[in-house]
Order: C-alpha cells, then structure tokens, then sequence
C-alpha cells in the first residue's frame, strides 16, 4: 500500500472526527426535533473539531516523530516487525482482547488492540473498527459494554457514564474503505432503535 502524505492522513482524520461529531449531532437534532439553528451549529462544531485533530497530526519525516502515531501523534511504542502487523490467519484466530468476546475475536480473526491501535483506520475491518470505538470511549472514562451479535436491538454497544450514571446506546458504521457516507436510511434505522432502548440516549 503506497505510504500516505501528511496532507492525507489530515484529510482522513478531518474526516473521521468532523464526521463522528456531525452524526452524533445530527442524531440528537433528529430525535428532539430541535431547530435548525442547532444543526448549523452542529456544522461549524464539526468542521472545527476535525480541523483542531487534523493539526495533531505529525510531519513523519522529523526525527522527532518517528515513534509517534502517524494519524494521532500520540507516543507508541517501537515499530512491531513485520510478522506482528500482518499475522497470519491461525495467529489472529488464536487471538484474544480482554474488552471482548473470545467467541467474537476467534469467529472474526480480530487482531489485539495493540495492532488495532497502531493500524491506519482504512486497514481495519468493521469489527476491529467498533473495537477501536470500544477503546476509545473506555480511554476517556466511560464503562462500555458491547451488546450481542444477535438480537442487538440496532446499537452495537451501552455506554455508562461513570459520573452520573446516564447509559447511552452507540452504533458503530465503518465506512473508509467504501468511501460511502451515513445515510438518512441509517440514521432513521438508530432513531428507531430507541423503541429497543427506551431507557438509553441513542448516538
């Protein structure tokens, strides 16, 4: 796979978060039936979101940013050799992460969260992608659950807020190797979900 510029994995980190945050907003603006004010603000937030994390995005080529993450700029550890980023299918089968499932992590030869965190976000597969989602919202303080394969009532995993308790119901759409968008299908289909989590806020 040809090696991305940093003006390319700018644009996709702008686009991964503008994105996200433009969802989220646009769910709640649908549910509540809010005005249109808030969906312009929900833009400009969006826009100016993506805009802040694509500037953390480090130039590769300074020795200095060698072992950061190229997308995120975070420290990492020391590049893995090369049978480690692309194991084979027995090894991911055999592999296990402690946020979820040893039956899912098996059946869908989901790599270790190690791998997953230092994968660019087109090389990861939907289930490794709602398992970065997983990390990421338990990174910043939440206790998230995954909900079953089956019979998951339209979300992929309940969030809790450890501060006040609040539970709220996550659906996860990987998108970046089609290049399709979230469409209103989709967003119709999470706000009907709230029928099967009544009790939850839905994102």
């Amino acid at each position: 796979m040809t090696k991305q510029t940093r003006k390319q994995r700018k644009d996709t980190v702008f686009g991964a978060v503008s994105g996200l945050v433009f969802l989220c907003g646009f769910s709640i603006w649908w549910q509540f039936h809010l005005s249109f004010y808030f969906l312009i603000a929900v833009i400009f937030m969006s826009v100016a979101l993506g805009a802040k994390a694509a500037s953390y995005v480090p130039d590769m080529r300074k020795k200095e940013n060698k072992n950061k993450n190229p997308y995120t700029g975070l420290p990492q550890k020391k590049s893995m050799k090369k049978t480690d980023k692309l194991p084979s299918s027995r090894q991911r089968t055999g592999e296990t992460t402690p946020s979820s499932s040893n039956n899912r992590t098996r059946k869908y030869n989901i790599r270790s969260d190690e791998i997953i965190l230092q994968l660019p976000l087109e090389d990861l597969s939907g289930f490794e992608f709602e398992q970065l989602v997983f990390l990421y919202f338990k990174a910043i303080g939440y206790k998230p659950v995954k909900t079953p394969e089956t019979k998951d009532g339209g979300v992929d995993m309940i969030l809790t807020n450890k501060s006040d308790g609040i539970k709220i119901a996550v659906q996860v759409k990987h998108r970046y190797k089609s290049k399709n968008q979230i469409t209103v299908k989709e967003i119709r289909e999470l706000d009907s979900a709230k029928k099967n989590h009544r009790n939850y806020s839905l994102r």
